[in-house]
């Protein structure tokens, strides 16, 4: 069994993409990290995020060899639980996010439990749904 998620997310330019993290997605930063010159490991820095209270984590960082936007964001989602996917979606669309689903049923919705997702791109091209309920 496994304890807990940390997403890494390379960019080439992550001061932007942890303004949306922060701004947008009112995740928590944890701390800046710098990452000092040793064997084989060049400087670099990132940024690390609290996603839940589980031990979650998403660490923006720079890395030499991302350039750009990503070239298949679809390929890997990532998934945010919410009780209001609406209010999550109009809060990265009215942020300018590139929208690939709006709330929507998701396969696995029943009566009694009635399930959405709604999928979005951050700045850097990188998808994310939230999955959840609609506030009532």
């Amino acid at each position: 069994m496994f304890k807990g998620t940390y997403i890494l997310i390379w960019s080439e330019n992550p001061d932007k993409l942890m303004t949306f993290y922060r701004d947008v997605l009112e995740l928590k930063l944890a701390e800046k990290v710098d990452i000092k010159e040793k064997k084989g490991i060049t400087p670099d820095y990132g940024y690390e995020f609290i996603l839940t209270e589980k031990n979650d984590y998403v660490w923006i960082g720079k890395h030499s060899q991302v350039k750009g936007k990503s070239k298949e964001p679809v390929r890997i989602m990532h998934n945010l639980y919410t009780d209001d996917v609406q209010q999550w979606y109009e809060k990265v669309r009215d942020a300018g996010s590139t929208i690939l689903c709006e709330p929507t049923k998701t396969p696995f919705y029943r009566e009694d439990k009635p399930w959405y997702v709604s999928t979005f791109l951050d700045p850097e091209g990188n998808s994310w749904q939230f999955m959840g309920t609609l506030k009532s």
